[in-house]
């Protein structure tokens, strides 16, 4: 591991142990001005400030406590962050102008996709000089410090190689989390992501003998996996 992917497995972990390993929730009182943080540094960039001040009860309408803590949530329209919450992680990591951040995962995994088209089939080998690269999630092992990219969609599967069509057609269901270690057995990877059940959490991923993952996430009927996006930092 590098000093990058140390640091990503150190933030991530700081915010799962944060939002209790996904008991707290965007809205609760602990940690709605955590998921601001994540929108507050998205606004730095001048395409994103419309996000300044966003946070994780904007768009909840809550029946409160005295103390502030939640009683009742009666309508939740919050604005998902998961890519925000992936923008920040790679930020406070110290990915500086390596990483393409974006309000929604759409930005990166483009770039990544991008950049990965730009090998010739011959060589089978990325010219590109990014640090951040797709990977065909059944020909390549990953590691951590990579991001694991699925697609969200349920009647439709976007792929490695249709993923920007879909984006470009208006399509941009997408999540993606940071892969921060394996189980002792290396059998599985675990990563962890924001806005998983409204909350930052761990997944565990099976691996098969080659040490790839599967076409789905293990925790969606839907979510199919699109690309490892692979950290050459």
């Amino acid at each position: 591991m590098t000093a990058f992917t140390d640091k990503v497995v150190t933030v991530c972990g700081e915010e799962l142990a944060l939002f209790e390993g996904g008991a707290l929730k965007e809205y609760d009182k602990a940690v709605f001005q955590r998921v601001g943080k994540y929108w507050d540094e998205l606004a730095k960039i001048p395409d994103y400030k419309a996000w300044k001040g966003y946070n994780g009860r904007s768009d909840v309408k809550l029946e409160l406590k005295s103390n502030g803590e939640v009683k009742k949530i009666i309508r939740n329209k919050n604005q998902p962050w998961s890519a925000a919450f992936i923008s920040w992680v790679a930020k406070q990591a110290g990915a500086g102008d390596h990483f393409h951040y974006g309000p929604s995962h759409s930005v990166y995994m483009v770039k990544a996709l991008r950049e990965a088209k730009k090998a010739t089939s011959k060589a089978k080998k990325a010219t590109s000089k990014a640090k951040f690269i797709a990977r065909r999630h059944t020909q390549y092992a990953p590691k951590a410090g990579d991001l694991i990219a699925c697609e969200r969609r349920s009647l439709e599967d976007a792929t490695f190689d249709t993923y920007i069509d879909f984006v470009v057609a208006g399509r941009f269901e997408a999540h993606c989390d940071f892969i921060v270690g394996f189980n002792e057995a290396k059998t599985k990877i675990i990563t962890i992501g924001g806005n998983v059940g409204n909350s930052v959490k761990a997944k565990s991923w099976p691996l098969n003998s080659k040490g790839h993952v599967g076409d789905r996430d293990p925790t969606s009927s839907v979510a199919g996996v699109v690309c490892i996006i692979e950290c050459r930092l």
